[in-house]
């Protein structure tokens, strides 16, 4: 059986609808005098925190960004419940790919908060097996979740499976193949170097049978 190691937004779910306006509130305590498009903040998913604020506040400390990180995670976290961010039939593959044997996890440049609020409110956490995001394992790169999973899971007969090109780095910075999400936030350029690339969800159970 295979592990699968999973990015979470663009690849289970797209969370701009709650997103978006916490960057924005976000944005406004702190007078930004020139606001990110819609597709300027959508461009930053799957960014690690650090470039998400050299991103859209580059000209702040490290105690401002901070605050900045506790009052998007707030917003996120009071408007996650009752939010329906799964894409087109994530659940049930899920559901199938572990009832076929195969271990779930998660691999997300996220933060702890968001990671937990996300699963959870989603109804999929019982479904990943000790799923880590950057901030868990104080990493700097995708990479470094990897190296955390790989304490716990063979290597061999592993898969990373998301729609950026950190998913394709991390992947190949482990020797392990990289499954591309071509439904995503990514692009071509980024998913190129993917080992296999699917554009839609129900076609990893065709890839990862019983």
């Amino acid at each position: 059986m295979s592990t699968l190691i999973f990015d979470l937004d663009g690849t289970l779910i797209d969370s701009t609808a709650i997103f978006i306006p916490a960057v924005r509130t976000t944005l406004e305590a702190f007078d930004v005098p020139n606001e990110p498009s819609d597709d300027a903040i959508r461009k930053t998913y799957g960014m690690t925190d650090a470039q998400f604020w050299d991103t859209l506040l580059p000209d702040t400390t490290d105690t401002q960004r901070e605050k900045a990180s506790h009052l998007r995670n707030s917003y996120v976290e009071r408007s996650v419940t009752g939010a329906d961010l799964l894409l087109p039939h994530a659940r049930e593959v899920l559901q199938e790919l572990k009832e076929r044997g195969h271990t779930l996890t998660v691999a997300s440049n996220c933060g702890i908060t968001y990671l937990t609020s996300v699963l959870a409110s989603q109804g999929i956490l019982d479904l990943f097996t000790n799923p880590l995001c950057i901030e868990s394992v104080q990493g700097r790169v995708k990479a470094d979740i990897l190296s955390a999973h790989f304490e716990v899971f063979p290597k061999a007969d592993a898969y990373m499976i998301g729609d950026r090109a950190s998913d394709v780095e991390a992947a190949h910075a482990h020797s392990i193949p990289a499954i591309g999400c071509c439904f995503g936030f990514g692009n071509d350029e980024e998913l190129s170097g993917a080992d296999y690339t699917i554009h839609a969800l129900p076609e990893l159970l065709e890839m990862f049978g019983a």
